[in-house]
């Protein structure tokens, strides 16, 4: 039994050996977790952020997931920003952005939560937040992709949704026609 353990044990070193090992390569870390954040209320209402730079409604998000942190510590923290409280938590869809000539993608987690409150009880502190019925915020959204995906997620609730898009030239303010776009997976369910 000595034998055939110690056999075995020189069979996986030998193998071992011969399989070349390597750390992660920089091709190897082109995705990036940007997740955004759809806050929606009894009124069927959603909550869009102001980007004063590129003078457009977009979905909140608090930028990449840099470091040790959960999706739910991304979500309490991204709330706590916006001067909001929630009760309900849900994977909205998981999406996928390709930039071809950046050679690097975006992995975008949709969630949504439900707006209970304002955490000052009085409404938002942040003019930078304003609600839309969900009808007005696709069209209020400029990104082609994020107003899709808002609309599927909004109107198809029941279904968490992928997809995979390209899309790139923003400008800043952000000009719809210099935007490319393009659908490479369509819509899918993931449940």
């Amino acid at each position: 039994m000595k034998i055939l353990i110690t056999s075995i044990l020189a069979t996986m070193l030998v193998l071992s050996v011969q399989i070349k090992l390597v750390a992660q390569t920089k091709a190897d870390s082109i995705s990036t977790v940007f997740p955004k954040v759809l806050v929606v209320n009894d009124q069927k209402q959603v909550l869009l952020y102001y980007d004063t730079n590129r003078k457009a409604y977009e979905v909140p998000s608090m930028g990449t997931i840099d470091g040790p942190i959960s999706y739910k510590s991304y979500i309490d923290s991204t709330a706590k920003d916006m001067g909001i409280e929630y009760n309900s938590l849900r994977m909205g869809g998981l999406f996928t952005y390709i930039y071809p000539k950046a050679y690097s993608t975006y992995i975008r987690p949709y969630f949504v939560i439900k707006f209970t409150k304002y955490s000052n009880h009085i409404g938002l502190a942040d003019s930078t937040y304003k609600w839309f019925s969900y009808k007005d915020a696709v069209k209020e959204i400029p990104y082609p992709a994020s107003s899709l995906i808002v609309e599927k997620i909004l109107f198809q609730p029941k279904t968490v949704w992928g997809a995979t898009f390209e899309e790139y030239g923003y400008t800043s303010p952000v000009d719809r026609t210099k935007i490319k776009f393009k659908i490479l997976e369509d819509f899918f369910k993931l449940n």
